[in-house]
């Protein structure tokens, strides 16, 4: 490379059957491709998301999931099943969200964990509904 040469990195975001191709302003956070003003935006608390309606989903999702985790956190509180409809005193722990969940809301299944391993886990069946989507690019 000579000097003064500056690699300017492009927008990977496809416009019908090319890249963008415009100058990048950020990477998204869940899919790792970068991404013009034009696809994508830059959040006010440092999120770097891009239009992909995949990665729109996994946004939307995570406020859903957070509003979730708290209503079972609420519902723990008052030793109860985070299950909203259930009354019963919760006994086990789901591995994904962490929520307490009595026998009947909580199923063994197969979990990937962050290493992209395979395990047997309890999961709630929001956080078992969740797994498509984040399994996706």
């Amino acid at each position: 490379m000579s000097a003064g040469f500056s690699m300017v990195t492009r927008c990977e975001i496809s416009r019908r059957f090319r890249k963008c191709g415009r100058p990048r302003i950020a990477v998204c956070q869940y899919c790792g491709r970068d991404f013009c003003g034009e696809h994508g935006e830059l959040v006010e608390d440092g999120q770097e998301i891009c239009s992909e309606a995949t990665c729109r989903k996994k946004k939307d999702d995570l406020v859903r999931y957070f509003a979730f985790k708290e209503a079972v956190a609420s519902r723990n509180g008052g030793r109860r099943c985070g299950e909203e409809s259930c009354a019963a005193e919760p006994q086990h722990q789901c591995s994904k969200c962490r929520g307490l969940f009595c026998p009947s809301h909580l199923k063994e299944r197969d979990v990937l964990t962050h290493d992209g391993s395979v395990a047997r886990g309890s999961v709630c069946d929001h956080c078992h509904k969740r797994r498509k989507l984040w399994s996706r690019r």
